[in-house]
């Protein structure tokens, strides 16, 4: 009978090179994942605060870009239908759950167009109002036909735009910032098109930071 020391001995070397092959299986995917995450970060076309992607959602658009749009949540079809643009930072400045924002802007030159707030994690952020967006349908226009939209954790008055419950932590400080804003544009036009750094968009402003 053999002893039970060599039998425990034999028995790992048996699951030495599938676990070696698992564990590298692991490393590479979470590398994969971390590539895919901070592509999301990266910027490409800067049109003030906001960021775009020419090739989001074009024929060009190559595996991790295509990657990049799955998690994301963009669903981006072709540019001809819509554009994204995102902005993380306020003059330099990453958002923070601890600040308040608003946004200004008038009407831009797509069929539909929206504003929503993101987490670090690209997911909707949880909030009371179940308030996660604004659209050129629904928010309040003064005469002018222009509008504002006021952003933060603190309830306002007016169209606003929560983020998460007041002194909510932030869960991950890898991202740099603790929320971020997506304009969507749906069938935009030629300005977006061909233009979209320089086309119109709406502006945010850091009001006040506790």
């Amino acid at each position: 009978m053999m002893p039970r020391g060599i039998a425990v001995i034999n028995t790992l070397r048996v699951f030495r090179w599938p676990l070696a092959v698992l564990l590298s299986l692991a490393v590479s995917v979470l590398f994969l994942v971390l590539t895919i995450k901070q592509g999301l970060g990266q910027s490409f076309l800067q049109n003030g605060d906001w960021h775009t992607s020419e090739s989001t959602g074009s024929a060009e658009a190559g595996v991790i870009d295509r990657a990049v749009v799955a998690i994301g949540g963009l669903l981006a079809s072709t540019r001809e239908d819509s554009m994204y643009y995102t902005l993380r930072s306020v003059a330099g400045e990453p958002l923070r759950l601890n600040c308040r924002y608003h946004i200004k802007g008038n009407d831009y030159d797509a069929d539909w167009w929206s504003i929503t707030a993101y987490g670090w994690d690209h997911y909707l952020i949880p909030n009371g109002e179940k308030r996660y967006s604004f659209n050129n349908e629904n928010l309040t226009r003064g005469e002018d036909g222009r509008w504002v939209i006021r952003v933060g954790t603190q309830e306002e008055d007016g169209d606003w735009l929560p983020v998460g419950p007041s002194g909510a932590p932030v869960a991950n400080k890898s991202t740099g910032y603790d929320f971020d804003l997506l304009l969507r544009l749906y069938t935009p036009g030629d300005a977006y098109l061909q233009q979209p750094e320089s086309a119109p968009l709406p502006v945010v402003t850091l009001e006040s930071c506790s």
